[in-house]
Parts: structure tokens; sequence; C-alpha cells
């Protein structure tokens, strides 16, 4: 893997363009998504504030409103009735336009005038915002239901003192909430103009007092939509920091509300935010990059490819010359335009290559000689002895008288030499002159039975046994004399290198378009250093060997189109394998 030039330039190059990408893409994703966290915190925190200042206003311009019925003419002269008192208080609530109701209690708790005529004689003695009144405080009551009203309700109190400033009675009003849900929902507009925002007012006890919906009041259910508990929403109130809900979804800013009047719980304003909306523009920006990465991307592989391509098409052309010329082809330098470094690598190549032609032929000049000099120290080796006996015995001759059965004795060894030369003779025809094949389809096993009745009865070794495993009909194509010259030379060498009793096995098996044909014997075998020399002519290791019958073997078997190969192993014995065609397709 990653072994070839061209991918190794293509995995390089792509690796120095895109690590820089990447990174820059990384740094820029963390700056923009630390600036919109910083924006949203900005916003949020900002809105929160704003709803909180004007709750602030909000509130206390209530609690202003209770302060001025209190000190009401017509509350605190004991000269009016009920009912103008009654009728008074509403001219007030109907010139202000917030309030569903105001109350006034006696110091018991009775109530004296109420301006929805409802709760007339009712005793409120032990409402908080009574109790607190009756303390001296303006009072600001958690949200709650009245029979008297069907939504829900805040209660404001304050004390009625008379003109000699005595308290004598209670005044208290069930403002609408609706107003103060639409300022909150006026200032939260202000932010959500990049995302949509939802806010809310809740006490510590997680009780929702400002929602759209006026008739859901949810008990609890804020803080644990939250993930909140009384003692994280003091202390997220206590930082500017965003509170994260436990699932990550939302972000809220949570600022406490603060009132001159005395308040029955704290009051927290909650603005929060989609934190999909949030970054909805990193999103973007995200997939606006990756489609500009993409681009430059493949843009980037085309281009280091085609540069790739540019800058290993001079080399292959170089290798692919370099393995022509192997195969013996002419080594040719391309004449297409490259650059400078690999032209100058094509001539180095190219001188290179014309020195080792030059070593080529010196060598195989030098090899030649090599060869023709062992060959004529064979020549002269097998034919000097002969010559020397025949010359021996005439001279015998010449200096002896002549005797008939003297003559005969000395013609019968010298004919027996001029045979060995003509033998010789013959080999040397063998291996150095190509005959004319006479191509036929032989059935293998046939001509193997064939071969062993012959052999059998004239083998040189009786202690020998030879095991034909050919059992079935196997077609080749081959010369029936050459092929058989070539059996029975591989016969006789393992017959000759079985010393005690052993046995020669013949088997066989097929590969394509060939039938591999395997001799194996159990004698004294090969030495690794004689066996690298096998096949060459005049090596022998036989006192009466010439080196020729091995070196004549593998020349049939290059003529028979097929291989004469030889494996052995010291003490146990040599194995050759002779492969032949089983297709005259082979044959040409």
């Amino acid at each position: 893997m990653f072994k070839s030039l061209q991918t190794r330039i293509l995995l390089y190059s792509l690796l120095i363009a895109s690590v820089p990408l990447l990174i820059l893409g990384i740094i820029s994703y963390g700056s923009q998504r630390s600036l919109l966290e910083k924006d949203a915190k900005n916003a949020l925190n900002a809105g929160s504030l704003n709803i909180v200042n004007e709750t602030y206003s909000y509130l206390n311009e209530r609690i202003s409103d209770v302060k001025l019925m209190s000190a009401n003419s017509a509350i605190i002269n004991p000269g009016y009735s009920r009912k103008e008192k009654s009728d008074e208080l509403k001219k007030f609530i109907d010139a202000k336009g917030n309030y569903y109701g105001v109350l006034y209690l006696d110091m018991e708790g009775n109530v004296i005038a109420d301006t929805s005529n409802k709760m007339i004689g009712d005793n409120l003695a032990k409402r908080i915002w009574f109790k607190e009144a009756i303390e001296g405080h303006e009072f600001l009551s958690d949200v709650y239901k009245t029979r008297a009203f069907s939504e829900p309700i805040i209660a404001l109190s304050a004390p009625v003192y008379d003109n000699s400033g005595e308290m004598i009675g209670v005044v208290s009003t069930a403002f609408r909430l609706e107003g103060l849900w639409e300022m909150m929902e006026k200032k939260a507009n202000e932010i959500s103009d990049k995302y949509p925002v939802n806010f809310y007012m809740i006490n510590q006890e997680g009780i929702m007092i400002s929602k759209k919906d006026p008739h859901g009041i949810m008990q609890d259910s804020a803080l644990k939509e939250m993930g909140l508990t009384k003692d994280k929403l003091m202390g997220a109130s206590l930082t500017d920091e965003l509170y994260s809900e436990e699932n990550g979804e939302k972000i809220y800013s949570i600022q406490p509300v603060h009132t001159v009047a005395q308040t029955e719980n704290k009051w927290f304003v909650v603005v929060g935010a989609d934190k999909k909306q949030v970054f909805q523009p990193l999103n973007d920006l995200l997939t606006r990059y990756l489609t500009i990465y993409s681009i430059v991307f493949v843009s980037i592989i085309l281009a280091v490819y085609l540069l790739t391509k540019t800058l290993v098409r001079p080399v292959q052309e170089l290798v692919e010359a370099t393995e022509d010329f192997i195969g013996g082809k002419e080594f040719i330098i391309s004449d297409k335009r490259s650059f400078e470094e690999m032209e100058k690598l094509n001539l180095a190549f190219l001188r290179m290559m014309e020195t080792i032609e030059d070593r080529e032929k010196e060598i195989v000049r030098t090899e030649k000689l090599k060869y023709v000099g062992q060959l004529a120290a064979g020549v002269a080796h097998e034919i000097r002895n002969p010559l020397t006996t025949i010359k021996g015995f005439f001279q015998l001759l010449k200096t002896q008288d002549h005797d008939k059965s003297l003559i005969e004795k000395y013609s019968d060894v010298m004919l027996h030499e001029v045979d060995r030369v003509n033998v010789f003779v013959t080999q040397l025809l063998d291996l150095a002159k190509p005959h004319q094949l006479e191509w036929e389809k032989i059935d293998l096993k046939d001509f193997l039975d064939e071969i062993m009745d012959t052999y059998t009865s004239s083998i040189p070794s009786s202690h020998v046994r030879i095991i034909n495993g050919m059992t079935h009909s196997v077609i080749v194509y081959s010369d029936r004399n050459r092929l058989r010259q070539v059996l029975l030379n591989v016969l006789n060498n393992a017959c000759e290198a079985i010393e005690a009793r052993g046995q020669i096995e013949l088997h066989h098996d097929s590969i394509s378009q060939y039938i591999r044909l395997v001799i194996s014997d159990d004698g004294k075998g090969i030495s690794p250093e004689n066996l690298k020399n096998i096949g060459m002519p005049f090596y022998t290791t036989k006192p009466d060997g010439n080196g020729l019958g091995v070196a004549t073997c593998i020349q049939i078997m290059e003529e028979l189109k097929g291989k004469f190969q030889i494996e052995s192993v010291p003490h146990e014995g040599t194995k050759v394998t002779l492969t032949i065609p089983t297709t005259n397709r082979l044959i040409k």
C-alpha cells in the first residue's frame, strides 16, 4: 500500500493541502462558536435585564397606585358610606385600567368595600397580604386564584391611615397580568430578531406567574422543565453566565426582580433560547465551509493527480524501457519533453544501458571462450585416450613379428577404441545439432509400459525395483524416440545411483496444458556442489562418464517444448521432473 510514486505524491500533497484547511476550519469554527455564545449571552442578558427593569417599574407603579388608593380621601374619611367608598375605588381602577378590583378591609379583616360587590362581608384576615399590611408594609403576593375572578391574579396590599396617622384598615388590589405579559413580550421581541426566545417570570418555588397563556399557572413545572432546583435557581440568578439545560438543548438568562414592596417569595425573570436557533448561523457557516472544503479538496485531488501524472509518466516510461531492455529489446529514450532532472536521468540510464550492453558482450565473449576451452579440453580428453591406445598398438605391431593371432587381438582393441570415438562424436552431434522431430500423439501410460517391459529385462542392477504409478491413460504430444532417449538416460542414472537395494518410482500430476512426469529414486543423492554443475557438458562424477548425458536430456526436452528439472538431497535420493506438453497448440 502507498508503494507507488504517484500514490505517495498524491497522499503527501493532500495532507499538506488538507491539514492547514482543516486546522483553519477548526479554529474558525471555534472562534465563530465563541462569538455566537458571547452574542447569545449578551443578547439574553440584555433582554432579561430590560425585562427586569421594566418589571421593576411596572410593579412599583402598581405599588404606587395602591399607596394612592390607601390615601384616598373617601377611604380615610369615616364619614363616607361603604357604597361611596366602593364607588370611589371603582373610579380609580377604571381610570388606571390595570385592575380587576379593589378591596377595603377593616382592622379585623372584614371586607367593607368591594368594587366587584362579590366579597362584601367576607373575612380575609388569614391572607398573608392582609397580615403584612397590618404590620405596616406594602406587600406583593404570589400569583393565585380566587372565587371572585376567573383568571389568576397578583394581590397588592397597603395599610390605610386616617388623618391623625392611626391605622384604620387595609387596601388590596388584584391587578391584571396581561399588562405585565404584554410588557415582557414587547421587550423580548427586541432580542428575537436574531432567533426566537421564550420568557416568563417564576418565583423560587417554581410557580410560573407570567406566560402567554394566562390560565396556565404551573406549580414546580418550570423548575423541572429547566432541570433547576431552588439552589440552582438562586445560584444562576447571581451570575451573568447563561444557564444550560441538562440535555443541552436550551440556554437561559436568569435575573432576580426587586421591588419597593415586600414579597411573599423572590421573583426571577427567565429568558431562554433554543441552542439550535442560536447556533444556526454557525451550522450554516459550517455547511458553507464544508461545501467549499469539498470543492477545494476535489480540485486539489484533480490538480495533484494531473501533476503526479506529469511527474510520474517519465519515470514509468523509463521503467518500461528498462523492462524492454531486460526482455532483449533496444533501450529507447522517450522523445517527449520532460523536466530537466528526468532528461538527465534518461541520459544517465542510456549511458548505463550502453555500458551494460558492452559488459554483456564482453561477458558473453568470455563465456564463449571459456565454453570453447572446456569443450576443447573435453573433446581432447575423450578422443586422446582412444587414439593413444590405437597408436600404442600400431607401434607394437610395427616392432613385433606378424603373428596373425596377435594382429587379430590388437585389431579388436583398436576397433573398440574407434567405436568409443564414434559414440562420443555421435553424442556431441546429438547435443549440438537440432533434429527433425516427428510429433505425434502418445498415450503416456502405454509408452511407459512399453519402456518398462524392455528396460526391466535388461536392467543393469537386479537389486533395483521400478514402480510405475501411471494407472490411467494420459495423452501427450512429443517425439517418441527423443522422449524414449531421455527416459532411458534418467532410468540408467537412477539405477547407477542406488548402491544397495532400492527402488525407482514414477508418478505424474497435471498442470495447465502440461503433464509433469516425476522419476524419483532413493539412491545416494547428489551433493549441492555437484548439483549446481549438473547439465554442464563434460561435467561428471562417474569414472567412465563423459558428462554429456544430462546435457543432452536438457537439450532434448527444450526441443520437445518441455522442461528437465532435477532435485536431490544427499543420502535420501534424487527426483527428476519431465514437463511434457499435452496439446499440440504449444508446438510451432
